[in-house]
């Protein structure tokens, strides 16, 4: 029998008052933040008022690979992949993460459509990390936009992307081959827009280029699809959901003293977190395979894993955390700023906690 593993903490009341957000958290009677400025974040805030922002599930299931890649070119690490088999998983991964007895009622309460739309008119973009030899596996991708089309979204509404490194030179040849025929595969930032400069709040505020279309906000879903492995210590020293955003949002900033300030601060941006719901609904960590260090090279770990949430900060943690330090040897800077600067404190003890997938 595998495993899936699930940690998950508070609720929150929101409401609005003279063009200003105003934050109550259920547990601090009379406590409450204005927030100003661009940032879509504050503390407190609930991306799904059905899920615990920190309740992340992963699921470790060796049956979803059937051997390792000879190469790491895109068909070779998708060849040993079993679709099947992740497409299952996946679905258990949703029922623990909302809390449902069946895949249908789980997809439905993760994905929330904006009250003036109909599904049909509903518009997906779904973020795929493309630089170097480690990439969001093509059923990972799949299984997301099936899910979708289920609930009522068009296959030709739902764009795949990396703007910075473009998500069209490895998931084209999959088109009616793995990926829905009628996704849209976008060549860099094309199919959204291109790119346009967006406000970006502390820590590290300014004006920064970003997708159009998710600058705009007329993209109405976000799904972060990110893969396991090791960066610079700069941005502590792990690329997961949150560093994935680099490729929805100019990346070079990140290079000249951005660094985790600048990942931090987008990540809190109307373009991620805007929305009545929230943009970003969706984060998972592809961690098939890993990298202990990056972002270039090969993987070098096989975990046949992966991890999900709804919210990234709390993915990333808990991936580096429970993950890849303990299974990895993997260390990592400033790891707890992950959560502190969205406002959690006394973190240090969750956990995953193990729950049953079909054998």
């Amino acid at each position: 029998m595998k495993k899936t593993y699930s940690s998950e903490r508070r609720q929150f009341l929101k409401s609005i008052s003279a063009g200003t957000a105003c934050l109550m958290v259920s547990n601090v009677t009379g406590t409450c933040s204005t927030i100003t400025g661009h940032s879509a974040w504050s503390t407190g805030m609930k991306i799904n008022p059905a899920i615990d922002n920190l309740k992340v599930v992963c699921s470790h299931d060796p049956l979803m690979i059937k051997g390792n890649p000879e190469k790491w070119d895109m068909q070779s690490q998708n060849n040993p992949v079993n679709t099947e088999r992740v497409f299952l998983v996946l679905d258990e991964m949703a029922k623990t993460l909302a809390g449902k007895d069946t895949a249908e009622d789980a997809w439905k309460t993760i994905f929330q459509k904006p009250v003036t739309k109909e599904w049909e008119k509903v518009r997906v973009a779904i973020k795929v990390n493309c630089i170097s030899e480690n990439h969001p596996r093509v059923a990972v991708v799949a299984k997301v936009c099936t899910v979708l089309k289920n609930i009522g979204v068009k296959f030709e509404n739902i764009i795949v992307y990396d703007c910075i490194s473009d998500a069209g030179k490895l998931y084209t040849e999959f088109s009616g081959k793995g990926l829905p025929a009628g996704v849209v595969i976008s060549n860099s930032s094309n199919a959204l827009g291109g790119m346009v400069k967006t406000d970006v709040p502390e820590p590290h505020s300014g004006k920064f280029k970003c997708a159009k279309a998710i600058a705009e906000g007329t993209i109405d879903i976000l799904v972060n699809i990110a893969v396991n492995k090791g960066h610079n210590g700069n941005v502590g020293k792990t690329t997961l959901c949150m560093k994935n955003h680099a490729g929805t949002f100019d990346a070079k900033p990140i290079h000249f003293k951005g660094n985790l300030d600048y990942i931090i601060a987008f990540n809190k941006s109307e373009a991620i977190l805007g929305g009545t719901p929230p943009r970003q609904q969706l984060c998972i960590v592809d961690s098939l395979w890993a990298m202990v260090k990056g972002t270039f090279g090969k993987p070098d770990k096989e975990l046949s894993r992966l991890v999900m949430g709804t919210f990234a900060p709390a993915v990333d943690y808990l991936t580096a955390r429970k993950i890849r330090e303990p299974l990895m040897g993997a260390t990592h800077e400033n790891l707890n700023r992950f959560l502190e600067d969205f406002g959690y404190s006394n973190f240090e003890a969750l956990d995953l906690v193990p729950v049953k997938t079909p054998a």
